[in-house]
């Protein structure tokens, strides 16, 4: 049992901080008057406080990064739940989100959904280029035209696959009447 020098109440061990400078190794504060001590020098010190930390930013953005990712690794599972309940509580806001991820994302998006059926049909290579994909799936949308398969993925002769030396843009009505029975150099 210790003693906390602010709030003078007798506490076990685990409610003191280690800190070795300390004869028996431990902080003279209990944690929660450490917290609150932290949380009143934070709002005398605001400014100071985010000064400081921006400059830090500033001058190490790979250990920024670095920390972040391993912040985020330790909570995936956390995070994950909290944007469902996120996305449950808030229907509506979330499909305005997404109305708008999608319009000013549209390669994306049907790069994603091409990518997924041709996945389902294991016509994926290990060597597939994804911005490319997408770039050709954004292009067509800004040109009119639509992305078609040279060799087909779904056909009764063969399977072609998902990538971007496979694709090529088409006027819709060719595209529609070609269907999945032809492609160049058919045997």
């Amino acid at each position: 049992m210790k003693i906390c020098s602010t709030c003078k109440i007798e506490k076990d061990f685990f409610c003191f901080t280690k800190k070795t400078r300390e004869k028996d190794g431990l902080d003279g504060q209990c944690k929660s008057c450490r917290k609150i001590a932290h949380k009143i020098y934070y709002e005398n010190n605001k400014e100071k406080i985010k000064l400081v930390r921006s400059i830090y930013k500033k001058n190490n953005p790979e250990k920024v990064k670095i920390s972040r990712n391993n912040s985020y690794a330790k909570k995936v599972e956390y995070y994950k739940d909290l944007k469902t309940k996120w996305r449950k509580n808030n229907p509506h806001k979330f499909a305005i989100y997404l109305k708008k991820y999608k319009s000013k994302n549209y390669g994306k998006v049907v790069s994603w959904g091409a990518k997924y059926r041709a996945n389902k049909r294991k016509a994926i290579p290990p060597w597939f280029e994804k911005e490319l994909v997408e770039t050709v799936y954004k292009k067509a949308k800004e040109w009119g035209f639509t992305v078609d398969h040279i060799v087909p993925l779904q056909s009764d002769i063969v399977c072609g696959l998902h990538c971007w030396s496979n694709l090529q843009l088409l006027h819709p009505s060719l595209n529609y009447s070609k269907g999945n029975k032809y492609w160049v150099d058919m045997p």
